[in-house]
């Protein structure tokens, strides 16, 4: 029976829950302090359309020609005549939301149909008011205004943009915690906060963390028996197994990948078609092949960002070639809309997104509508890197109305190759823009035309008359439409399409999806961030408050290899700082400074600045070595720390920030499937190389009919063609690499679908029947079968009390198999050994590391 004090407590809750649904509660109404993701998309998404649509009218002065004012959340959620503009968390109760999808009777905002906003902008509103309609508090300090491009000195005391220390790691009393300079930074704060250390982890489950952190893949029964009987320390025996990942080649595999979640990598272009890229994959594998060399991390952001201009001082042509491919980084930016290089601005945008929060971890795209609200950067900073860019030519697959690729780049180191390759491509589009259009209404008249005209010539000389006049108007027709349909109609169709698979057959040089320079200038300022409206010219520059004095550029040059230098300056002080927090963050589950692609004002503040210095300068002295990097980080005793929790230290350090145990990780979406495919036998190791893509002349795709494919392979999971629009079906669903932007950190959420995907697709059925066929052909008895099992897919043996349920549930099975299948046993013990190899594929153990 339910006591009285009890009933009151049920009442009380249900109270307490109805209030927190009312839609006018305190509780509803509160202000979170919104995110610093929710803030950028704030200023990106939101600021600029109420600056640029809204403002003008609502501004709410006595003559305004409405009372709303769009100024703050307040005045927003205030209203004007029809009441409140917005109703946080609720859309599709807000005005403001249905004017601007223009479903209300009376509001429809903008009032011109001709400047309705996209349904993105609209469903970026939508999203914003679902999350409480987040705005920033008002800066305390100004930021100085930059409408104008006169130099302005910028100051901060904001630590990202400071020069970094030169740091001397402190003095600890315990020896454990002294060999290693890291060592010495992170036990200081743990005294510091009163946090006890764990202990060290085993030797099994060390040597299970570092196969995946360095390689993604499991280490193999017989190198974790290696390391469990190699007689030397600990630490001189973990150093041998680092050693050894870090010059496999599966290291590369691993770690491009950590950097093409960074470059945004797909195989697709983004536009309204998604554009297949055929060489996308020659920078992936650029990519992965420059981290197995352990190229200097200076050069290999050089020969990314300027590398078709370090190419022409190259005398190797192979060299040469792959310089120009590094290029593939600015070269594979997002496309945009319907047709080639209309959207240009945007795909420009992406660039210096990319840059700025991928390899300086600052928001630069805050810059472009306006100066930075939070960061020291102004919109001059935004466009004058904006001009560099500008002064760049990007290749093409195509667009929907014109299929047809363009400045595609030379694989010679060779001028003339280039001016006949571009020379190539503006015939093809000639001929194939006049076979697309050959049968538009809008050109029939002309052709009728010009059909009439020529057999009036016919006539004519056949009858010895004057043609002059005939032929000055057949002349007028060839020229209409700028002499885009000369061919058409002086050959004919039939004869275009002869010529083009022609020309397509035989390319005048080996092509590649890179940059190139193209004529240097100025760009103008985009008032607002709008293209249509432009302001005034601003000099190619780089971020005015690092480089402090106004760089003068060779106005002969774009300045992309004046940018790579600055930027892989030693004194620059964002780009080490950036690439060591990264690599700190894959190996112990979070950076020093949280979020890893800014860290500006709205940034987590470091939790150890001191060691992310030292980290940075200790890169630089190392000639940029990310492998010495590796092993300075996995060396030190708090990389090789336990896992378990202490209660103690779990009630002060929830999060583990301080760093007093490892974190327990998920693998990610690459590491599960090349996991399974590993365990069971059927990974295909070799690299991989171009995908199957239908030739562009073959096929068209457009915003009704885009690019989607999934290839089949075994191959690992970094080689998978990956697209912009369309996820791959596993990785996707195990919070996959996001194409669309730069990504320092990845989502990690288990979802019913995931589960769902493995009961239902043939992958895990196919290779749990590999994996039990391998079990089955190790051992005899199944005692060792079941030993082997664990060993292979847990790096450890079972303990006895798994070893009889597995064998019990294995004989169960068996039976059950053999009473549908009683004449053949071998099938029967098949079965079930592949069933229970699906347990254990898909258990928390295969999929968490310790």
């Amino acid at each position: 029976m339910i006591q009285h004090n009890q009933i009151q407590r049920l009442i009380l809750l249900i109270t307490l829950a109805a209030l927190f649904c009312m839609e006018n509660s305190v509780f509803a109404t509160e202000v979170k302090k919104p995110s610093a993701k929710q803030i950028e998309f704030f200023e990106l998404h939101i600021r600029p359309v109420l600056i640029e649509k809204c403002a003008d009218c609502h501004t709410g002065d006595k003559d305004a020609e409405s009372s709303l004012v769009v100024n703050s959340r307040s005045t927003l959620i205030k209203g004007g005549d029809f009441g409140p503009a917005i109703i946080p968390g609720k859309p599709g109760q807000s005005l403001l939301y249905q004017s601007i999808q223009r479903t209300h009777k009376e509001l429809k905002m903008p009032p011109d149909v001709d400047e309705k906003l996209s349904k993105e902008t609209i469903q970026h509103f939508k999203r914003w008011i679902e999350w409480g309609a987040p705005w920033p508090k008002k800066q305390t300090k100004s930021v100085a205004k930059s409408q104008t491009n006169q130099t302005q000195s910028l100051t901060t005391s904001h630590w990202c943009f400071l020069p970094r220390q030169s740091i001397v790691p402190p003095e600890v009393s315990h020896p454990e915690w002294s060999q290693s300079p890291i060592d010495r930074f992170i036990y200081a704060r743990l005294q510091k906060e009163k946090l006890t250390p764990a202990p060290l982890a085993s030797r099994r489950v060390l040597i299970r963390r570092a196969s995946f952190d360095l390689t993604g893949l499991p280490p193999t029964p017989h190198e974790v028996q290696e390391f469990l009987n190699d007689p030397d320390t600990d630490l001189q025996a973990f150093s041998k197994v680092v050693d050894r990942l870090l010059a496999s080649s599966a290291y590369g595999e691993r770690w491009g990948r950590h950097w093409l979640d960074v470059a945004r990598y797909a195989d697709s272009q983004g536009d309204v078609g998604d554009f297949p890229i055929p060489g996308a994959y020659l920078y992936r594998n650029w990519v992965i092949d420059s981290v197995n060399a352990d190229l200097p991390y200076d050069k290999f952001l050089q020969a990314q960002l300027a590398g078709d201009l370090l190419a022409k001082r190259e005398d190797d042509p192979q060299r040469a070639r792959q310089l120009k491919i590094a290029t593939g980084f600015i070269a594979l930016s997002r496309r945009f809309g319907n047709t080639r290089f209309e959207d240009q601005h945007l795909t420009i945008d992406d660039t210096i997104d990319t840059i700025g929060r991928g390899i300086m971890g600052v928001t630069l795209k805050c810059a472009r509508c306006h100066d930075h609200k939070f960061d020291p950067m102004l919109a001059t900073d935004y466009y004058g890197l904006y001009g560099i860019f500008e002064s760049t030519l990007y290749p093409t697959m195509g667009a929907s109305n014109s299929p047809s690729p363009t400045q595609l780049v030379s694989a010679e180191n060779n001028p003339e190759s280039q001016q006949k390759i571009n020379a190539y491509w503006d015939l093809l589009s000639h001929y194939q823009h006049q076979i697309r259009n050959h049968f538009r209404p809008w050109l029939k008249p002309t052709l009728k035309e010009y059909a009439a005209v020529t057999k009036k010539m016919k006539v004519a000389k056949k009858e010895g008359q004057s043609t002059e006049k005939l032929e000055a108007q057949r002349q007028k027709l060839l020229a209409s439409y700028k002499g885009k349909f000369r061919e058409l109609m002086e050959h004919g169709l039939p004869w275009l399409k002869q010529e083009k698979a022609k020309l397509v057959k035989q390319p005048p040089a080996k092509m590649l999806y890179a940059v190139i320079d193209g004529k240097p200038h100025h760009a103008k300022l985009h008032r607002r961030g709008n293209p249509s409206n432009p302001g005034e010219v601003v000099p190619r520059q780089f971020i005015n408050v690092i480089s402090k004095t106004k760089l003068k550029l060779d106005q002969k040059k774009p300045g992309r290899e004046e940018l790579a230098n600055w930027i892989t300056d030693p004194t620059h002080p964002l780009t080490a700082r950036v690439i060591v927090n990264r690599i700190w963050h894959h190996h112990f589950g979070q950076g020093l400074v949280k979020t890893v692609d800014n860290l500006g004002v709205l940034g987590a503040a470091p939790s150890h600045p001191q060691l992310l210095d030292y980290l940075a300068n200790q890169l630089i002295e190392q000639r940029w070595s990310l492998k010495s990097l590796h092993r300075q980080m996995m060396l030190s005793r708090v990389y090789r720390l336990d896992s378990n929790d202490l209660d103690e230290n779990s009630k002060r350090d929830p999060e583990n920030v301080f760093l007093w145990k490892y974190s327990r990780k998920r693998l990610d979406a690459e590491s599960i499937r090349d996991a399974m495919l590993f365990v069971s036998g059927e990974l295909d190791h070799q690299p991989g190389g171009p995908h199957p893509f239908k030739p562009w002349h073959k096929k068209g795709y457009s915003l009704n009919g885009p690019f989607h494919e999934v290839y089949p392979s075994k191959k690992r999971s970094v080689y998978l063609m990956t697209q912009r629009l369309y996820k791959h079906p596993f990785l996707g669903l195990f919070n996959g690499p996001d194409t669309n932007e730069t990504t320092g950190t990845r989502k990690n959420a288990n979802i019913p679908s995931q589960a769902l995907y493995l009961m239902n697709s043939p992958f895990l059925p196919e290779l749990a029947e590999a994996f039990a066929k391998r079990i089955l052909q190790t051992e005899t008895s199944e005692e060792k079968q079941i030993q082997v099992a664990y060993q292979i897919a847990f790096s450890r043996n079972p303990t006895p009390t798994e070893q009889a349920d597995f064998l019990q549930t294995l004989h169960t099975y068996r039976k059950q198999m053999l009473k549908e299948q009683p004449k053949d046993s071998a099938a029967a013990n098949q079965a079930a050994w592949t069933g229970l190899s699906k347990v254990l594929l898909t258990s928390n153990e295969f999929f968490f590391i310790d």
